[in-house]
């Protein structure tokens, strides 16, 4: 039969190969390396079974589902709202929050936002495509905003854990940027 007509069929071509190579390989192992009788089968039937998988994996079609691609968040795609999306009902509007108003660029120098206790170069990098770039900005921000932010980085309350507003207070005072008159 050169053409099968049943749907869904698994891949046969690549599991052929796999056979072919678990016989050469427990051959090879029993011939010429010398190992006697389960071994050589066994290791026949591993090359096999990893043959086997690798060929059917690189057969199967992909996925006809479309990809959603995702949006990289830089401080002009934060800056600009996104379409309104239907929430869930029971979800208020404290917990969702509101979204830290963002700076396009750092007043002056930015803060070290590594500074605060749990912050390190990957969030702080995250806060920055955000445009937030200040302890002033931190020490500023709403429960709504801190909600926003907490949910954004999926944080799950630890903005106020590690009482991030306090401590950008404190670091805000003897930071040498200030914000805009």
């Amino acid at each position: 039969m050169p053409h099968s007509e049943i749907k869904n069929a698994p891949p046969l071509y690549g599991w052929s190969i796999a056979v072919a190579a678990g016989a050469v390989a427990a051959a090879v192992s029993f011939l010429l390396i010398g190992i006697e009788g389960n071994g050589s089968v066994l290791i026949g039937a591993v090359i096999t079974l990893v043959v086997g998988v690798v060929f059917t994996i690189a057969e199967t079609p992909p996925s006809s589902k479309p990809v959603k691609p995702t949006q990289q968040v830089t401080a002009k795609t934060a800056a600009t709202p996104a379409a309104p999306t239907a929430a869930p009902a029971q979800e208020s509007d404290a917990d969702a929050g509101v979204q830290p108003q963002a700076l396009e660029a750092p007043v002056g120098t930015a803060d070290d936002l590594k500074q605060i206790s749990g912050v390190g170069p990957v969030l702080e990098r995250k806060l920055n495509d955000l445009g937030i770039y200040h302890f002033w900005q931190i020490a500023g921000w709403s429960a709504g905003e801190v909600a926003w932010v907490d949910g954004f980085l999926n944080f799950k309350g630890r903005i106020a854990r590690d009482e991030w507003l306090d401590q950008a207070s404190k670091l805000a005072a003897s930071s040498p940027s200030k914000p805009p008159a």
